[in-house]
């Protein structure tokens, strides 16, 4: 492959890292061996080590002491646990939403609602994911606070991971969640921030028992 060459080496080979770890490419547990992914990225091994301290932060990477790195696992109560706790932040990001939004600020995500709504006409399921993933950063300026925003963008990679195993899983969890951002759309337009809360949680525990059953069957056929 070509090599990587950027101003922020590290940033970008943990974005083409955690790229292959969130498509599955690179599985649970899969050691992340130093020299050997090192040369083939044509970095150094100090830039390849920070961009495993980054992708540390956003738990898709474990490092062991003296064993190195490894891609961190799936379990039951990891995806219990992340579900739990982010969509808690994510109910308190888009009641703030409905609650402060300001002129203008609504228009990232009346424009990606057409989007996603002509991916799932075409039966586009990875770009409708990309779609979704590439939105959530814009919306964490209705936090309204740092530590809020701070913790949601650490946790995103995680759940991005654990999105596409469900929308693989399930093709149909697509037009639920799709019904759900249009629901959600209405409710934050409309500045009704406990049905705009009520609605992430929804589209958190809808798509966190879809998660559970694909760990469970994984599991099983191990």
């Amino acid at each position: 492959m070509s090599p990587i060459r950027t101003a922020n080496l590290s940033e970008q080979i943990a974005g083409h890292l955690g790229e292959r770890i969130i498509r599955g490419d690179l599985s649970p547990g899969a050691r992340l061996p130093e020299v050997e992914l090192a040369n083939e990225l044509q970095v150094s091994t100090n830039s390849l080590r920070e961009a495993f301290r980054i992708l540390e932060k956003r738990h898709l990477v474990e490092i062991l002491a003296r064993r190195g790195a490894r891609v961190s696992d799936i379990t039951e109560s990891q995806v219990q646990d992340l579900y739990d706790f982010l969509f808690l932040l994510l109910g308190q990001l888009a009641a703030r939403a409905a609650s402060t939004w300001q002129p203008g600020e609504l228009d990232d995500l009346v424009t990606v609602l057409p989007v996603l709504e002509r991916f799932h006409r075409e039966g586009d399921i990875a770009r409708a994911h990309q779609a979704v993933f590439d939105f959530l950063p814009l919306a964490l300026r209705f936090a309204r606070n740092h530590y809020l925003a701070e913790s949601i963008r650490d946790l995103l990679p995680q759940l991005q991971r654990y999105s596409f195993i469900a929308l693989t899983e399930e093709t149909t969890e697509f037009d639920v969640s799709l019904g759900i951002f249009q629901r959600l759309l209405v409710n934050v337009m409309g500045r009704n921030a406990e049905a705009a809360a009520a609605d992430i949680r929804e589209y958190g525990e809808n798509q966190c028992r879809i998660v559970l059953r694909a760990v469970a069957k994984r599991r099983a056929a191990a």
